[in-house]
């Protein structure tokens, strides 16, 4: 069976966005991913499995491709997107990008939940929603990722004022 062609998106300044629509995987694949994933990240919640989109595919298709973390913060620049300072400054429905070791874009999410001032440690807690590789989509605290998925590094909206 042939591989599907890819969709046809683009920046709002008109640049085309690469992107790979995947396969689902076995139903027992993606079963074992989530009892691993259970196993590592007992606070994680689940809300979907499948395996035909990634982080960025979540954030820019609408769920419907695999997109490159390569091509996010170019595709956030083109859509209007400006980085915040900081987690203080995200609010719900702004991104969070992640970073790995070498400071390679490895994953990303959107703010679900904000709270200020954590009781336990005085900071701002952040609950995201981001799509773990092939292996599902989580809502999970920002820094509750798999080790390859990196760490919370910078802090995206695309909200307008006045």
């Amino acid at each position: 069976m042939a591989q599907q062609p890819p969709l046809a998106l683009e920046t709002r300044t008109r640049r085309s966005i690469p992107n790979e629509p995947r396969k689902e995987r076995p139903r027992l694949s993606l079963q074992s991913a989530v009892d691993l994933m259970k196993q590592s990240h007992p606070n994680a919640l689940l809300r979907s499995i499948t395996a035909t989109d990634n982080c960025v595919g979540l954030i820019v298709a609408s769920r419907r491709t695999w997109v490159d973390p390569d091509d996010l913060v170019t595709i956030l620049i083109e859509d209007g997107y400006r980085r915040l300072r900081g987690p203080e400054e995200a609010e719900i429905g702004d991104l969070v990008v992640y970073r790995d070791g070498s400071g390679e874009i490895s994953h990303a999410g959107l703010v679900h939940r904000k709270r200020i001032a954590d009781p336990r440690d005085g900071t701002d807690y952040l609950q995201v929603l981001s799509k773990w590789g092939a292996d599902g989509e989580y809502l999970h605290d920002a820094s509750d990722v798999p080790y390859l998925l990196g760490k919370p590094a910078e802090y995206w909206t695309d909200r307008k004022g006045l």
